[in-house]
């Protein structure tokens, strides 16, 4: 149910209505760290009420959204004033579920991430953008620890159930020694900054057959569009049905969908030299195992981010060591990249 009865009647005065008129019908289970329900009221009207955001993801819609054009559901209200922030958003029609994407969807979804790094791109200075956090060479030694700290922890596990995670001891050396070497931020910063939403995996898109908008806001971060980019494409393979992860064959080549936001990037006025987009490239690979799949090597569970677990002792509810250790060698081959 609602948290109180105080943002209930919050939402009403916003919306020029009695509280009375206000519906729950049911709270939405997703990867959101916020409360999520969907109320209704009046005769018709439909919405998705998030409480307790965070204050990145309040700021992206009561500022970034309200001004810029970017995908996300229409903001129908919205306040801080009271102890839980919250967020009033459209309910979306029905949309096609992530596993029944064809390449058309595929195509529509990363073109719609290069017009979002379009619009940003080193366009960040703005006092609107103060409260995101920045990755830049200030803030790359509280970064570089964390992700450290992972890769650290992650290579305890893989010494000691050797044969039976996919990231192997060599892979995570591999990342190591990435990371610590001298001008890997440079590297990474190399292609340039922008607003990435830091979480663009099919799962946060909803895409009906006329929109496309991405949910989830919380993770945004002014960074390399590399980055975003490497989140799409490495977790595009994978879909989930319950407790059960499959790993799909992706229609389009690693170097298909390079092109594709590229030549979308150029159609937005943007021309990113390919080569310094590789480079920032090769460097997020080693990000994005640090950050995302090294906090999920455990024997018993397999945490995937965004809250839904996977209880895998044997990592038999993977598609099969065999398969995932061929996704995090495709992965690991983007750094080779000339």
């Amino acid at each position: 149910m609602l948290n109180s009865l105080s943002i209930l009647d919050e939402v009403a005065k916003k919306l020029k209505i009695d509280s009375k008129e206000i519906k729950f019908r049911k709270d939405l289970v997703g990867t959101s760290t916020a409360k999520v329900s969907e109320i209704s009221w009046g005769k018709s009207k439909i919405g998705i009420l998030k409480q307790n955001t965070t204050k990145v993801e309040w700021l992206v819609y009561s500022k970034i959204a309200t001004k810029h054009k970017i995908p996300t559901p229409k903001i129908i209200a919205i306040s801080k004033s009271s102890d839980v922030p919250w967020i009033l958003l459209e309910k979306i029609p029905k949309s096609i579920h992530p596993k029944d994407w064809t390449k058309e969807n595929i195509e529509a979804a990363l073109r719609e991430i290069a017009k979002l790094h379009s619009k940003f791109y080193n366009k960040t200075d703005s006092k609107e953008f103060d409260n995101i956090p920045v990755v830049n060479e200030i803030e790359w030694k509280t970064i570089k620890s964390n992700l450290i700290s992972n890769i650290n922890k992650a290579l305890k596990i893989a010494e000691h159930y050797e044969g039976k995670t996919p990231l192997t001891k060599t892979d995570l050396e591999i990342v190591k020694k990435d990371l610590n070497s001298k001008d890997f931020i440079k590297k990474f910063l190399s292609s340039g900054q922008t607003l990435i939403h830091g979480g663009t995996w099919t799962y946060n898109f909803l895409q009906t057959s006329s929109k496309i908008y991405l949910l989830d806001w919380q993770e945004c971060v002014i960074a390399p569009p590399a980055w975003d980019f490497l989140h799409f494409y490495d977790l595009l393979p994978f879909h989930v049905e319950g407790f059960r992860v499959k790993l799909n064959e992706l229609p389009f080549t690693f170097n298909e969908l390079l092109k594709i936001y590229i030549d979308e990037m150029k159609k937005n006025k943007i021309n990113i030299k390919l080569a310094d987009f590789k480079k920032s490239l090769r460097a997020a690979v080693s990000i994005q195992i640090a950050h995302l799949w090294s906090p999920l090597l455990k024997p018993d569970v397999i945490y995937l981010k965004g809250g839904r677990y996977y209880i895998s002792r044997t990592l038999r509810l993977w598609p099969s060591r065999k398969a995932v250790r061929q996704h995090f060698s495709d992965l690991l081959e983007i750094r080779k990249l000339k």
